[in-house]
């Protein structure tokens, strides 16, 4: 770890706790692998914060949607705690958040450790469970038009935690999936599972056993991943109650207050 990914990541971390706008910083960041070390340095700051410790893994910018939605051509990984993994029905107050979005997933729970180089095979094997999720999204009112990855990556991907619907056996085919977002019990968005890298969950975990292997990290049993949205971002309203279902997985909801 370097000074200055340390230097960074003191600076998210206070920014955090007096709740400021987020600004882009690639000048600060000389790669994207500086921009891991900096969340590397910043998520054992929160995890001492919170007195909890690291739960799972999330994957943003799976799909070409969000990609071109946010002029971002590669996907990047955040860190989950576990004091921000919540189950269905949960409830959130919108005065919370600075700016509270968020993305309709399909979660996976893992049996077993994971190698940086696994196939799509040993990924299916090792799966506990598959469950519909909302990731809590906290951009601090960002201008998405100047975001860029390294700064993205380095604010721990703006992972403010998830909300797990029940779980089901992970022996069916995860692609080619349909999903559906209801807001007040109408249906408002639908999506697919083959929005996700390479028309697969199964494929964004092989990702990111890679990615965690070049920080000398490994997906572990018991680690929570979701996977990347299948429906862009929204951004809720109080008063919302949000449902989310993927064909042969139950359902998550999500309730939004003032």
């Amino acid at each position: 770890m370097t000074d200055q990914a340390e230097a960074v990541a003191r600076d998210l971390f206070n920014q955090h706790e007096a709740r400021e706008r987020f600004v882009a910083f690639p000048d600060r960041i000389d790669s994207q692998e500086g921009a891991y070390a900096v969340q590397d340095a910043l998520v054992p700051m929160l995890v001492k914060k919170y007195g909890t410790k690291v739960a799972g893994y999330k994957i943003a910018l799976t799909s070409k949607q969000t990609q071109e939605w946010l002029k971002i051509n590669q996907p990047c990984s955040g860190q989950i705690l576990a004091n921000r993994v919540h189950q269905s029905p949960f409830t959130t107050k919108i005065s919370d958040w600075m700016n509270f979005g968020i993305e309709t997933e399909v979660c996976v729970v893992l049996d077993r450790d994971l190698p940086a180089e696994c196939s799509f095979e040993e990924v299916q094997k090792s799966l506990r469970s598959v469950h519909c999720a909302y990731e809590l999204v906290e951009d601090r009112c960002a201008d998405l038009t100047k975001l860029d990855p390294k700064s993205l990556v380095a604010d721990n991907s703006w992972n403010g935690g998830i909300v797990m619907g029940p779980g089901t056996a992970p022996n069916f085919d995860l692609s080619k999936r349909a999903g559906r977002l209801k807001v007040n019990g109408k249906v408002v968005h639908e999506g697919t599972t083959e929005e996700t890298m390479g028309g697969n969950p199964i494929n964004v975990v092989m990702w990111l056993a890679r990615n965690l292997g070049t920080r000398g990290m490994q997906i572990k049993a018991g680690d929570v991943i979701i996977t990347g949205s299948i429906i862009a971002t929204q951004f809720s309203k109080a008063g919302e109650t949000l449902v989310f279902d993927v064909d042969g997985i139950p359902p998550v909801e999500l309730r939004v207050t003032a």
